[in-house]
């Protein structure tokens, strides 16, 4: 580990006891995101650090977006919509584990791939559920046929155009710093951003879809479903570069 990784590691302290004063965590989630934390920065550096930095505040964007009407409806994360320990393991245990192949001889670029689409997948259902919510025209993902708000496997045209933006704004703002560092073709990189986005929106809708199939019927919860959403679309990101 070089000396700028443990410059960044430093910062987790800070980050810990910030994330408490906002309310985007609860004690027990706080430390869950700092283990994650330390995870990405040790496998990844700097710049994975910097892009689970804006996944946190993207979401965390998306949290607070009407979160006073959604509490009105009781669809809030939390009381405050702070995350627990176990939203922050589903989200991050897979990015985590995707950084650590920094140590073992992976593509970096592939590497790097991965991670984008598998944060992305999780930013994107967070934009769906928290800012969705608000829109109260809400259908189920296979029938259509209307649903509850916040009911899982209901998707709504707002939740839909946030899940796909959100992503792609994400992977371009990724590679646009990922090919400061790298010599890539202009071409090469606008591919790699639209496909990571595009895949991470997909890992959303899949999201939805074993909500209204699996998790309705109760084989599975709300956080094995994203875990399997983001696992989902990152098997599918790796088919596709390997390819």
């Amino acid at each position: 580990m070089n000396e700028y990784n443990l410059i960044l590691l430093a910062v987790i302290p800070v980050l810990f006891v910030l994330g408490l004063r906002i309310k985007a965590f609860s004690r027990e989630g706080a430390i869950a995101s700092a283990i994650v934390g330390s995870l990405i920065i040790i496998g990844g550096g700097w710049l994975y650090f910097v892009m689970l930095f804006l996944f946190l505040g993207l979401s965390y964007i998306s949290t607070l977006s009407g979160f006073e009407k959604k509490k009105s409806w009781s669809l809030q994360e939390g009381l405050k919509g702070e995350r627990g320990a176990k939203n922050v393991v589903a989200a991050g245990a897979l990015p985590a584990a995707i950084s650590l192949m920094n140590f073992w001889n992976f593509s970096p670029m592939l590497i790097f791939f991965l991670y984008v689409v598998a944060l992305g997948t999780i930013l994107s259902d967070t934009a769906a559920s928290e800012i969705g919510s608000l829109d109260e025209n809400t259908y189920m993902i296979l029938t259509l046929k209307p649903a509850e708000t916040g009911m899982n496997g209901g998707v709504s045209v707002l939740g839909t155009i946030v899940s796909f933006v959100f992503p792609i704004f994400f992977s371009i703002f990724g590679y646009i710093i990922y090919g400061g560092l790298i010599s890539i073709p202009l071409g090469v990189l606008l591919e790699f951003a639209a496909l990571s986005g595009s895949l991470a929106f997909f890992g959303s809708l899949f999201d939805s879809v074993l909500g209204e199939t699996l998790e309705n019927r109760g084989y599975l919860t709300k956080y094995s479903v994203n875990f399997s959403a983001a696992l989902f679309a990152t098997i599918v990101a790796f088919l596709l570069f390997v390819r």
